[in-house]
């Protein structure tokens, strides 16, 4: 499938006379059609998605209401677990409308999912939860994959993406997980700190060592490996398999002390190691731990 080049943007505020604050972003012309394209399919569908209010062609912007902040910033500010869950339900909400319109966001992770909160005395009150940054978005008709890109933010990744494809809304799926390890456990368990890294060691191959370390079992990594088809990253996942049961025990994330097993059951059933196997966004949202929400 066709990957568009990266984005370059700029941004600034304008403000109009009713005093409501905007944000122009600056898209590269050459990907100005097709985000517009992208946003008019989500438009009346997509309540918790954060769509363009209004474009300017001739200067290929898109204009977007502005909020206070994202997941990113608010997540650490000691947030209550109910609190947390809606944050996160609405997210996912957000997530299962760009499925539902055969739409992967490709770039999952904290800083994308917007909130408009208000601070009173000390408590946190949240408006607003949408997720954005469509930018990456790309259209993937049934049956078809995005390949040949390492899509998305290398911390939030998807085993498939680093392996440059084939990615779809599992991948998304895999990414958000990871959202909710953070939002909850104030933890980006992928973020390789250099003081972790040997000499020549490229922070990727710790990254997959944890993936599989975390989330992977046999069955998982065999249906992992034949969704990657004939794919040299083939041979890097079987490599570090075996290092891992040779020399270090493998962590998986449903024996990590002080997690809810509820939250286990949520993250272990969308991060799945293959594809495949992971649940979708809309049955996520079902999923006895936000139940409630």
């Amino acid at each position: 499938m066709f990957c568009r080049r990266k984005f370059l943007h700029r941004v600034k505020c304008i403000v109009p006379p009713d005093g409501q604050n905007f944000i122009l972003k600056y898209i590269h012309p050459i990907d100005f059609e097709d985000l517009q394209e992208v946003n008019n399919r989500l438009r009346g569908n997509a309540s918790h998605v954060r769509l363009t209010v209004d474009t300017i062609p001739n200067k290929s912007m898109f204009v977007f209401e502005t909020f206070t902040g994202h997941l990113l910033t608010l997540a650490q500010k000691g947030l209550p677990l109910p609190v947390t869950k809606k944050i996160l339900k609405d997210a996912l909400t957000g997530l299962a409308q760009l499925h539902d319109q055969d739409i992967v966001h490709t770039d999952i992770k904290q800083d994308n999912v917007f909130i408009n909160w208000q601070d009173r005395n000390g408590k946190i009150i949240v408006d607003k939860v949408q997720l954005g940054n469509l930018e990456d978005a790309a259209h993937i008709p049934p049956g078809c994959d995005m390949v040949g890109k390492q899509a998305g933010n290398w911390m939030w990744r998807s085993p498939e993406a680093h392996a440059r494809g084939p990615v779809n809304k599992p991948s998304d799926v895999f990414s958000f997980a990871l959202v909710c390890i953070c939002a909850v456990h104030k933890r980006i368990i992928f973020a390789v700190r250099e003081d972790e890294l040997e000499e020549g060691v490229d922070p990727i191959a710790v990254v997959i060592e944890r993936q599989i370390s975390y989330f992977a079992d046999e069955d998982g990594l065999n249906g992992f490996l034949k969704h990657l088809g004939d794919n040299p990253w083939v041979r890097v996942f079987e490599v570090t398999w075996d290092g891992l049961n040779q020399k270090t025990p493998r962590q998986p994330f449903v024996l990590w002390n002080g997690v809810d097993d509820d939250f286990k059951s949520l993250v272990c059933a969308m991060a799945r190691f293959d594809p495949g196997e992971r649940i979708t966004a809309r049955q996520a949202l079902e999923h006895k731990w936000f139940e409630g929400v």
